[in-house]
């Protein structure tokens, strides 16, 4: 029997497992055991899986596998999580540098439990139209497929329907896409539903998809350099930019995460 230490935690509604690698024990990287970790019936329940390795104070590594036992090379608010992790476990103070799939990132423990994230810089939008949708495609750690909606188009979507039909068309490619319905409320709010890859479903939270949103919204709509991303769950990221021309310079997510519960689990 393999047993591990962990932290339920979760990230405006996004949630995860948490645990520190202990050197040896192997079972943190099976995709069986993510799988079973994720179970919300016969196990503890997550969107996904982060195993930090610290490297120096204040100074981790971060895998992050989906809920379907897939790794991905980044989860924005699983990085938020893993920060609040890092402070609260003693592996870092108000400052962190993490590396990940996605490259090196900082994070910033704002205040107990609002983090803030650096997030690495979106690619070039490539405008598509996709089951009849408008698509805008991007990768911001991972591949993100933004569609932005009207108000009725956004009520009376068929949103699993439409999310998986997009996810693995042949359009947005092999690897499929996140995919992010926005509602852009004014210039600087919108609302997002994302549909998430690897989860295969809806996710009350995605933060890779909401920098993704603040970027569509900051070229292609008018407005400020700072986004509010209204989620699912109803929480509010805040996305931060920085952009000389039509080129971004920078993105920052902050919002909430917090730990729910610790706990021991056995797989046999």
């Amino acid at each position: 029997m393999k047993s591990m230490e962990f932290v339920k935690m979760d990230g405006a509604g996004n949630d995860f497992v948490v645990a520190a690698e202990v050197p040896g024990n192997t079972v943190y990287h099976s995709p069986e055991a993510v799988r079973a970790l994720c179970d919300r019936r016969r196990g503890i329940g997550a969107d996904g899986v982060l195993i930090l390795k610290p490297l120096s104070p204040g100074e981790l590594s971060m895998a992050y596998y989906n809920s379907d036992g897939s790794s991905a090379d980044l989860c924005g608010n699983g990085l938020r999580c893993a920060m609040e992790f890092a402070a609260i476990s003693g592996f870092a103070e108000n400052h962190a540098l993490f590396h990940t799939g996605a490259g090196r990132l900082e994070a910033w423990r704002i205040a107990p439990e609002q983090i803030r994230i650096q997030m690495p810089l979106p690619e070039p939008f490539r405008e598509l139209t996709v089951c009849g949708y408008p698509v805008f495609l991007t990768t911001c750690g991972v591949p993100h497929a933004v569609v932005p909606l009207t108000e009725r188009g956004f009520e009376e979507l068929d949103f699993e329907s439409v999310g998986r039909s997009i996810r693995f068309s042949e359009e947005v490619g092999p690897a499929g896409a996140n995919v992010d319905f926005i509602l852009p409320l004014n210039p600087d709010t919108l609302r997002m539903r994302t549909y998430e890859r690897g989860v295969e479903g809806e996710t009350l939270a995605c933060g890779t998809g909401a920098a993704s949103a603040g970027a569509y919204a900051c070229l292609k709509l008018d407005g400020g350099t700072k986004k509010r991303i209204i989620c699912a769950g109803g929480d509010v990221l805040t996305i931060e930019l920085t952009v000389n021309g039509n080129i971004l310079k920078e993105i920052c997510l902050s919002g909430p995460a917090r730990a729910a519960f610790t706990g021991v689990w056995n797989w046999t």
